[in-house]
């Protein structure tokens, strides 16, 4: 008597199944290599636009900052080189009305500059409309703390204080090293006349 099973049988065979050559696999790491590698380089470039974007902030604010300073002093004074590197440009943290440093959250004083790194200011100051005379230009740096004159109007001063002269230029440049190593510039310009601004020019 011959006895069937209820179950199926099942064959012991190995069956072959399809898989992938070593070239295939090797493509394939190579796409996810190519991929990951330009991945990598947008969040670079990424990183280095929001940077720069954060100098430009940086830099207008600070130029802004200083032509408040300027505009907060008298006409006369903005003739006078020793004032102007004194007061202004070796100036570096803002203060308030009775001359102590403004704070951040943490009580360091501001630096309105801390952003743009190695930086070095630039102020230039000069009759207008331009009658030939020499520009007063003043530069400040880290290995210049105290200020440089680059060069100097001697007889400005004297024909503010006369009459002689009603109207000045004062430019504010701004020159860093960007993150990328491309060294950058910005600029401010302002037309300065007796108790009055008459406006800002953005370079």
């Amino acid at each position: 008597m011959k006895l069937s099973s209820p179950f199926p049988a099942f064959s012991t065979r190995r069956r072959s199944l399809p898989g992938f050559t070593l070239a295939e696999v090797a493509l394939a790491m190579g796409v996810v290599a190519l991929f990951g590698l330009a991945t990598f380089a947008t969040n670079q470039r990424l990183l280095l636009a929001l940077k720069s974007q954060k100098e430009t902030t940086t830099a207008s604010l600070a130029m802004q900052w200083r032509m408040e300073m300027f505009r907060g002093i008298a006409f006369s004074d903005i003739a006078d080189k020793d004032y102007v590197k004194t007061n202004i440009l070796t100036v570096r943290n803002p203060v308030d009305g009775s001359g102590n440093p403004i704070l951040d959250a943490y009580g360091n004083p501001i630096n309105p500059f801390a952003a743009l790194g190695s930086i070095t200011e630039q102020l230039t100051i000069g009759v207008y409309p331009p009658d030939g005379s020499t520009n007063t230009v003043l530069s400040w740096d880290s290995q210049h703390p105290s200020g440089q004159e680059i060069s100097v109007n001697t007889t400005l001063l004297s024909e503010v204080t006369s009459g002689a002269v009603k109207m000045m230029k004062v430019d504010v440049l701004e020159t860093w090293t960007s993150g990328n190593g491309r060294q950058r510039q910005r600029q401010l310009s302002t037309i300065v006349t007796i108790g009055n601004i008459a406006g800002n020019l953005v370079q």
